[in-house]
């Protein structure tokens, strides 16, 4: 699914203009507000494939989140249940390459739209 079809089709606020990419494709998804969870799950991912084409779904505003999308190599966070990233958030996200939308739904409802749309989530390997 194209980024701009889920930023349209569920009203996302794109926090991050100058460097959204609106063909960017979106296959995968992970929900979490504890970083060390995303940390650990993600970790075990190998295929570049996956983490290029992820999302990582979040209520967490803070610099955490982007350094944490940062040093897993995804791309994109979305923010839900309606937070606002601060400025600072925003300015470490664009320097970091990281696009930044947020949406209103909570979690449970966004990512469950998400997969219904056909978006994998992404498990823990062992």
């Amino acid at each position: 699914m194209k980024l701009e079809t889920i930023v349209q089709k569920y009203q996302c606020t794109v926090y991050t203009p100058d460097i959204f990419q609106p063909e960017k494709d979106i296959a995968f998804g992970f929900c979490s507000d504890l970083m060390s969870d995303a940390l650990m799950i993600m970790n075990t991912v190998r295929d570049e494939q996956v983490l290029r084409n992820a999302v990582l779904i979040t209520g967490l505003t803070t610099n955490q989140s982007i350094r944490t999308a940062e040093m897993l190599d995804i791309g994109v966070i979305i923010l839900v249940r309606g937070k606002i990233p601060a400025n600072q958030v925003i300015e470490v996200a664009n320097e970091s390459n990281i696009i930044l939308i947020g949406t209103d739904l909570t979690m449970f409802n966004f990512g469950g739209a998400l997969y219904a749309d056909g978006i994998k989530g992404i498990t823990a390997k062992k």
